[in-house]
């Protein structure tokens, strides 16, 4: 439910979260064609009054809310914390991974490019989600510590002393296993996002000695191609000095040399006049 004014007061509305911005309607049906409002969470403060109730504030805009039940209220108090924290993630990180996305679309093909880049996003995500759940479960937990507490202090009867106390006890067991998993979680933050960078850095020049090799081959085939052209056009040059050579012979046979004319002449004797 979203609190409209002092008239109508909460009215129910259908709310979608999605990309870090909170949008209603007054109905599923008009999700298609009129959106009320939007509201982004990377500049919000989000705060409970009482069980059911959520206050989101934004600049100068505040939006009252309102569950069904604690638990929806407490989902939706986590769901938006979770959508608040990507969404600033998102912004402040913005910058660089454009930057990462430039250098990427320079040294990949466009289905290297989108395979690589999907992975390492889907992969960032879930440490952005994983980060998120981290943050929520220490300050959830602080915060069921100090409840705890304060009601240990209060002054209730022996039984009701016991009972609390043993239920203090139990909750610091699962606050020291939390903040265990916590550690634990943070140092795989840490070394997911340093192998993540060596990745992107490897990723990146594999791309480079890819084009290279690229670029090396089609050097090589426009030289084995030329060597082919070079190879075909090599008889046709030698075929030419034969046939002048065969065209000089000709001629050469059509003079007579001096000599063997000599020999074909006939030659008589002058025949003396016998008087």
């Amino acid at each position: 439910f979203k609190w409209t004014n002092y008239l109508k007061g909460y009215q129910r509305r259908w709310f979608v979260l999605s990309h870090g911005l909170l949008s209603y309607y007054r109905t599923q049906a008009e999700m298609a064609h009129t959106c009320r409002g939007t509201i982004n969470l990377s500049m919000v403060h989000i705060d409970t009054e009482d069980s059911c109730n959520i206050v989101l504030s934004n600049g100068g805009r505040t939006y009252h809310l309102k569950a069904s039940s604690e638990v929806e209220r407490q989902r939706w108090v986590t769901a938006l914390e979770l959508a608040k924290t990507r969404a600033i993630r998102i912004r402040s990180n913005q910058s660089d991974d454009s930057g990462d996305e430039e250098e990427e679309a320079e040294c990949a093909s466009p289905s290297d490019k989108s395979e690589g880049h999907g992975t390492l996003k889907y992969l960032s995500g879930k440490l952005d989600d994983l980060s998120a759940f981290n943050d929520l479960i220490a300050k959830h937990g602080a915060a069921l510590q100090r409840s705890l507490s304060e009601l240990e202090n209060l002054k209730l009867p022996a039984e009701s002393g016991e009972k609390i106390k043993a239920v203090n006890e139990r909750a610091t067991l699962f606050r020291i296993t939390s903040n265990a998993m916590i550690n634990a979680c943070r140092d795989f933050l840490d070394l997911a996002e340093a192998h993540s960078r060596k990745w992107q850095r490897a990723l990146q020049h594999e791309c480079e000695q890819r084009i290279r090799l690229e670029e090396t081959i089609e050097q090589l085939a426009k030289q084995h191609n030329n060597l082919e052209r070079a190879c075909r056009g090599a008889p046709s040059l030698s075929a030419n000095p034969a046939a002048d050579a065969s065209r000089g012979g000709s001629v050469q046979s059509g003079k007579t040399d001096p000599s063997d004319e000599d020999e074909e002449t006939e030659y008589f004797d002058a025949m003396e006049d016998v008087h």
